[in-house]
């Protein structure tokens, strides 16, 4: 995580994280899961100068859209998102797409149950996950099969990643995969 700008924001009314990674040799950057704007983002755009051409959408509920307007007002920006999650996204993702921030890589990561298409990103040793992963727990679903889905996918895509990898939810404090995989009583076997 030392090869990138990176800075936490808690945005939106119902003040979530959202995430500004940027490459630190091209300047581009990508906002993960704008569900706010604010005067902050805009000075740390500003003075790291910071050309924001992307932003990521881990899934489509409106805690994590709700500042798309005003970063489409502001930036000419390129949405990514789960297939039919977020409908203004123009790229609609699977799952296994790589992304490419500047030099930065992210690959796209299949992690639906809290939604139908949710989508983690993984990229320079962090992984980007929404509501699918917390600290310690894992976003609510509409259904056994969903919740199941969901338990699944993390442990697929997730738990598979390196156990150093640290973890960004969209609620509450960062971890990593180690500590997820080994205690969190959501994904225990």
């Amino acid at each position: 995580m030392t090869n990138l700008i990176f800075r936490r924001f808690t945005v939106g009314s119902f003040g979530i994280n959202g995430y500004l990674v940027a490459d630190p040799e091209t300047r581009i950057g990508v906002f993960i899961d704008p569900g706010g704007f604010s005067a902050e983002i805009e000075a740390f755009i500003h003075e790291r100068k910071i050309l924001l051409n992307y932003l990521f959408f881990t899934h489509g509920h409106w805690d994590h859209t709700e500042g798309l307007q005003e970063f489409n007002r502001r930036y000419t920006v390129r949405g990514y998102a789960g297939q039919g999650e977020v409908s203004a996204a123009e790229h609609q993702l699977r799952g296994g797409e790589m992304l490419e921030v500047g030099h930065l890589r992210f690959e796209a990561l299949s992690t639906p149950g809290h939604t139908p298409h949710g989508i983690s990103f993984y990229g320079s040793g962090c992984v980007f996950t929404g509501d699918s992963l917390f600290c310690g727990s894992v976003g609510g679903t509409g259904s056994t099969k969903a919740a199941q889905c969901q338990i699944t996918h993390i442990r697929k895509h997730i738990f598979t990643l390196p156990d150093e990898t640290l973890v960004f939810p969209a609620h509450g404090p960062m971890t990593t995969v180690g500590v997820e995989k080994y205690s969190n009583p959501f994904c225990q076997e």
